[in-house]
């Protein structure tokens, strides 16, 4: 059965995910989520409270999944590229301000990437969308990620949904780049 895996998106400053150029990857944070989905899987993140329950910040079919080390040599000059392996299979850090913490770098380095696919991801960032009312159980409580409490259908009427109102691709900006931008770092 395909899977749909939901989290809170405590900060969404185009990093994870990163929508450069229309293509939305996770390569940071989410380590478990990155680790464990598979193709044909899907990955959805919602707004924080205090906002309402069940508001879509991004959601997408995972299309590929790469390793960090090829991720950064395939897509380099991606913002999500951040960590470069070196011919001792070590990494370097590529932005020194992201994730400046070794346990930051743990994290990111533990999971492999996921590319969604273009034909069927949706990033609506600064412009979220509430799931219909049938499809509300999808929403998660709290921090951490969710994969239980989907219905077999589940699946088939998101992407119904979605199809029907938008169009695949980017439809909004990262709510928090600003924030970002004046900190200089990240948070997941």
């Amino acid at each position: 059965m395909t899977k749909i895996y939901r989290y809170i998106l405590a900060y969404d400053n185009g990093m994870a995910p990163c929508v450069d150029n229309g293509l939305i990857t996770l390569a940071t944070c989410k380590p478990t989520i990155r680790r464990v989905a598979m193709a044909g899987d899907w990955v959805a993140g919602f707004f924080p409270s205090p906002h309402p329950r069940g508001l879509l910040s991004y959601v997408g079919k995972v299309k590929a999944i790469i390793d960090v080390g090829n991720y950064e040599r395939k897509y380099r000059g991606r913002s999500d590229a951040v960590y470069r392996q070196e011919p001792d299979d070590t990494f370097t850090r590529l932005q020194p301000e992201y994730h400046p913490s070794p346990n930051h770098k743990r994290k990111d380095l533990s999971g492999p990437v996921l590319i969604f696919d273009p034909a069927a991801s949706w990033y609506f960032g600064n412009q979220p969308n509430s799931l219909p009312e049938n499809l509300q159980h999808l929403s998660p409580h709290g921090r951490g990620h969710r994969v239980n409490g989907a219905a077999e259908g589940d699946v088939i009427e998101l992407e119904k949904w979605l199809r029907k109102n938008w169009e695949p691709g980017v439809h909004g900006k990262p709510r928090d780049i600003s924030a970002f931008l004046k900190r200089g770092k990240s948070h997941c």
